[in-house]
């Protein structure tokens, strides 16, 4: 084997259900986690006096009687924004993931159903033909000619 870079190394694994460059993939995503943690922690330690302020927040809405500001910290509002944000991602992916496996799930159903009726169909194509009337042409096609004829629905087109 040729002399390959240790990093390449590293994601060259033997593993049967991911290729190579997925398993790549998986090593630059830690690594840009990695630096963007390192990346933050740095900006925080360096405006430490800054984000340590404290900021007043209030809400004044029409309909209700007006609330007390709330003194808080920028770095936890800073950090709060971070989480409901990241909260929502997730959210909205999670939603992306139910949405595409309730497609999978009824793309299934489907071809359970239409395996089920071409089950029918060929059994009673076989009830028809007994050794007798073999001889004689019918007019159905050949299983092998008519799986060819079928073609599959998109299920982009929904």
């Amino acid at each position: 084997m040729p002399d390959l870079n240790p990093i390449l190394m590293l994601c060259i694994r033997d593993v049967s259900h991911n290729t190579i460059e997925e398993e790549c993939m998986r090593y630059i995503k830690v690594l840009l986690l990695v630096l963007i943690f390192f990346v933050s922690m740095l900006f925080l330690f360096q405006n430490q006096e800054v984000l340590v302020k404290d900021m007043a927040l209030k809400l004044n809405l029409f309909f209700l009687p007006p609330m007390k500001p709330i003194s808080l910290p920028t770095y936890f509002i800073l950090l709060a924004g971070f989480l409901l944000g990241a909260l929502f991602a997730m959210a909205l992916l999670l939603w992306d993931k139910i949405a595409l496996s309730a497609r999978l799930m009824k793309a299934q159903w489907k071809v359970r159903n239409l395996e089920k009726e071409v089950a029918k169909y060929e059994a009673r194509t076989a009830a028809v033909a007994t050794p007798a009337e073999a001889k004689t042409k019918l007019p159905f096609k050949k299983a092998e000619k008519a799986k060819e004829d079928i073609t599959a629905p998109d299920p982009d087109k929904d």
